[in-house]
């Protein structure tokens, strides 16, 4: 049932983006760093931590967007690494944004991205990505975007080491060449 569900929400995602009219299609470059943040973690000791940060992640992507910066659709990867866990994550996944204009220059944006997920270790732990990010966007002088961003990523599997499901909490800033 999920599946479908997700593969019915795709399908909307995508014909939506398609039936946007890409006369001539833009084509844009993402960047992002961001921070792996830890909640409520329990030391060797027993104390309770309330916040951690848990790693830092870079990722980039190419897609295309509409002429009025609206809809988008990338193909993304990158790099993040866990140091609660000592391990890397290699995240490629399509990624879909919508970006509504809330004042003239600011931007609420709302982005969905599912693929896999790779953990980089002799353990070869490899699960189905899914993203979900909300953010508050500008654009620059120079017609780009930038924007903050907080947001949960499912990698789709447990690390070896305790069975913490792998899912982060994410803060972090993007910037976006249109």
């Amino acid at each position: 049932m999920k599946l479908n569900l997700l593969s019915l929400i795709i399908l909307a995602s995508f014909s939506q983006f398609i039936n946007a009219q890409f006369t001539g299609a833009k084509i844009y470059y993402e960047g992002e760093i961001g921070v792996v943040s830890s909640f409520f973690i329990k030391d060797s000791e027993g104390n309770t931590t309330l916040y951690e940060p848990g790693g830092l992640n870079f990722r980039g992507g190419i897609g295309l967007h509409d002429e009025e910066n609206i809809f988008f659709l990338g193909l993304h990867s990158g790099m993040d690494a866990n140091f609660r866990h000592t391990t890397g994550i290699l995240p490629v996944y399509l990624n879909s944004k919508l970006a509504l204009e809330i004042d003239d220059e600011i931007k609420l944006i709302f982005s969905f991205g599912y693929g896999k997920s790779f953990q980089i270790g002799p353990e070869n732990l490899h699960g189905f990505l899914r993203k979900y990010t909300i953010a508050l966007g500008n654009i620059t002088k120079n017609d780009n975007l930038q924007s903050v961003f907080i947001e949960i990523v499912n990698h789709g599997y447990n690390f070896p080491d305790d069975g913490t499901p792998v899912v982060t909490l994410n803060f972090g800033y993007t910037f976006t060449f249109l």
